[in-house]
């Protein structure tokens, strides 16, 4: 093919040779000929010059029509949960030059196999993510930067849609890119308390949903129902666990830190830890004290255990309510709460679930329509009636409500008030290696009770402040 003109460059020739063309042929004319069309070149000029504006307007006009309609294929790399297909197909009927391929995200190895697309080129443009493999994708460079985009094509009354908590955890916090957005918030997951009404009765307990209304809903209050919740044996075996806690990841342990006050790394500076301060030693205690002294919980997390009656609470996200209520419907009666509130509140972090684009994509505006039409309200919508997950926008809320009447799906909305991102968004430098480190710390004191989380982490220390590229204080 040869070379192919600019717009401007098309202007300038068709102007040019007009211009020339009248020059050409002028002759004097007197100011009253001008009236006289037929015999005036300056009149001619005029009519000439807007001929050839009108004309190059409508050839550029229909030109642009044709390059926005181009046809465009992008890939949308998402779990099979049967949501993909209905957000492609409300998409494409919105732009249909744009045709997005689905590519089956699996249920593990996710993160080696997405990698290795990037590094080899072959990515797809858009795909789920979480913790602290998105942290490592924006370190590496492989995120596309959003904030440009957001910037032009987002109002603030968009903004103002999204929670708030929400909204800040798509914010890079610390670092060269601090202030940047790499990734679009796609639900909400976070964590709650989940109850069987019926051991509840059975035990002679307050709901613990009125308990909330009285201002009741407490660690010592939730301790307390624990305890009486407890079943054993007549040899003494438990048969029922008060509670399952929520001890499978770093960020689910860290909440009850947060309660008592405490954290890992200081809010305000990623390199300084913290994790032996005593707020965050209360924190860790509790769960220690109720796991393995007075073994009023599980020593796993675990919500087949809920479902099998082996445990009357669960502290788990919000992602699992319809699969919970599902599975008890006919067994036990169930709802869900916010957590009890600690000494400090009752935080909570935000599982960091996002939208993102990969750096390298030949399409980055219509991979952004697609990341921006699955965070608008109909997308979230989409999201709500297909996964049944709690959406980032407000306006979508009330769809969320309404979908099982009498359930406390409100729970996650009272939940967010109170909730943080997650620590992964304060980390900097070998991120991999100090959620390591951290998971160490909490996999010797609060999950395996090897050592108290006091000496576990004078233990730990040194080797979290060298990671952090600190000296002990």
């Amino acid at each position: 093919m040869g070379a192919r003109a600019s717009r401007r460059s098309v202007v300038r020739f068709v102007g040019r040779a007009s211009l020339n063309r009248v020059n050409s042929r002028r002759r004097p004319c007197h100011p009253k000929q001008c009236h006289d069309i037929p015999a005036c070149p300056r009149a001619a000029f005029h009519r000439l010059w807007t001929g050839c504006w009108i004309a190059c307007y409508l050839l550029l006009a229909a030109g642009s029509v044709a390059l926005a309609q181009e046809p465009v294929t992008i890939t949308l790399y998402y779990r099979a949960d049967g949501v993909a297909e209905k957000w492609i197909e409300e998409f494409e009927a919105l732009y249909p030059h744009i045709n997005v391929e689905f590519q089956a995200r699996p249920g593990s190895g996710w993160e080696d196999q997405l990698l290795a697309q990037m590094i080899s080129g072959t990515a797809p443009d858009v795909f789920e993510f979480w913790g602290a493999f998105g942290r490592q994708l924006e370190q590496r460079g492989l995120l596309l930067n959003l904030t440009p985009y957001v910037e032009r094509d987002f109002t603030q009354e968009e903004i103002a849609d999204f929670y708030p908590a929400v909204w800040e955890s798509s914010f890079t916090r610390f670092g060269p890119r601090a202030g940047s957005q790499y990734r679009m918030p796609r639900y909400i997951n976070v964590m709650v308390m989940y109850y069987n009404i019926d051991d509840f009765q059975e035990a002679g307990l307050m709901d613990p949903a009125q308990l909330d209304q009285l201002g009741e809903w407490t660690w010592e209050m939730f301790r307390q129902s624990a305890r009486k919740l407890t079943v054993r044996d007549a040899a003494g075996e438990i048969t029922r666990y008060g509670v399952s806690l929520g001890i499978s990841s770093v960020p689910r342990m860290l909440n009850w830190i947060w309660g008592a006050g405490g954290d890992l790394l200081d809010p305000n500076d990623p390199t300084r830890f913290i994790g032996h301060q005593d707020e965050a030693k209360l924190g860790a205690r509790f769960l220690q004290e109720m796991i393995w002294e007075e073994e009023i919980a599980a020593p796993v997390h675990s919500a087949t255990y809920f479902l099998q009656g082996r445990v009357s609470m669960l502290d788990d996200g919000m992602s699992e309510a319809f699969r919970l209520y599902n599975n008890s419907t006919g067994l036990f009666d169930m709802d869900v709460i916010r957590r009890p509130a600690g000494p400090a509140g009752r935080w909570s972090y935000l599982v960091d679930d996002s939208f993102g684009i990969w750096s390298g994509t030949p399409h980055p505006e219509e991979a952004w329509l697609l990341v921006r039409f699955l965070v608008s309200r109909k997308g979230q919508e989409i999201l709500i009636a297909n996964s049944g997950l709690p959406p980032v926008r407000r306006s979508a809320s009330q769809a969320y409500f309404d979908l099982v009447p009498g359930y406390n799906l409100r729970a996650f909305a009272d939940a967010v008030v109170e909730s943080r991102p997650t620590i992964y968004s304060r980390m900097t430098g070998d991120i991999a290696q100090i959620d390591s480190a951290f998971w160490e710390l909490f996999n010797l004191s609060i999950r395996s009770n090897q050592y108290a989380y006091d000496v576990a982490v004078d233990m730990i220390r040194p080797r979290i402040e060298a990671l952090l590229g600190r000296p002990a204080e």
